[in-house]
């Protein structure tokens, strides 16, 4: 088997030709009406693994493949969508490995379909960020959340301000507000440099250090005070990755004010 789905392996499709074309799939040796079988259909496992195929099939394409599902794409996300809308899922009803796994399915589609401008989309992420329960639908709905931010004509303040709850909520996981971070890595807008400057005056390392590498990368020119601030006990020789925070200051220093 070359692949199954992320969150469905140990889940049964109790429809036998659907059970079929889900395997001819992992096998390698499905088409693409394999794939609409079980994208149409009422099963949410067969669904949750036409979405995961799709992902798995565009990870693929940085290796030069082409993604077998792209002639389905608006309908895919059409899927996805509506997946968002419905309840998540339970484990001991689908034989997921954790609950919410349709939602996780279909935010993995969004990080790559999704339309920046479109406001349902916008609205289906925030609510996303929102309601996610369990870590994988957490990290795919901050990465769809940073796509649109960063992709969109304008900036979305409500997807922004959900990102921002998870990012300075200090009783979170630090994994969790990482992860919300990351998301604001390609994200211009001065907006989320002053959310990252906010979590770079925060007590834990790891959050000022990782929202210090995208204030000087991405909002030097606004939050120098406080990338200077954060730096100021740290060695000159610093290692990896705090060099990076360094040598960016050194040079917006070099250029002067």
């Amino acid at each position: 088997m070359t692949f199954d789905s992320y969150h469905w392996q140990e889940a049964q499709i109790d429809d036998a030709e659907l059970a079929r074309a889900r395997s001819r799939l992992a096998s390698d040796e499905g088409e693409g009406t394999d794939f609409l079988a079980l994208l149409r259909s009422d099963c949410a496992v067969a669904v949750g693994v036409a979405l995961d195929h799709y992902h798995h099939a565009e990870t693929m394409t940085r290796f030069g493949d082409d993604n077998p599902f792209d002639p389905y794409s608006d309908e895919i996300l059409a899927r996805a969508r509506s997946v968002l809308k419905s309840p998540a899922t339970l484990k001991r009803e689908t034989g997921a490995y954790e609950d919410g796994a349709n939602h996780s399915s279909a935010l993995l589609v969004m990080t790559i379909l999704a339309d920046p401008d479109a406001p349902e989309d916008r609205e289906a992420i925030a609510s996303a960020l929102q309601t996610a329960s369990t870590r994988a639908s957490l990290e795919a709905a901050t990465e769809a959340a940073g796509m649109i931010l960063s992709d969109a004509s304008s900036l979305d303040q409500n997807l922004l301000n959900a990102l921002a709850e998870i990012i300075l909520d200090e009783t979170r996981d630090v994994w969790d507000r990482v992860r919300g971070i990351v998301a604001l890595g390609n994200v211009t807008d001065r907006r989320a440099g002053d959310v990252l400057a906010r979590a770079a005056q925060q007590k834990i390392q790891k959050i000022q250090l990782e929202a210090a590498i995208i204030l000087s990368s991405r909002h030097m020119s606004t939050h120098r005070g406080v990338i200077e601030e954060i730096t100021s006990s740290w060695p000159e020789d610093a290692d990896y990755p705090e060099s990076l925070v360094l040598d960016a200051l050194r040079a917006a220093n070099a250029d002067g004010p």
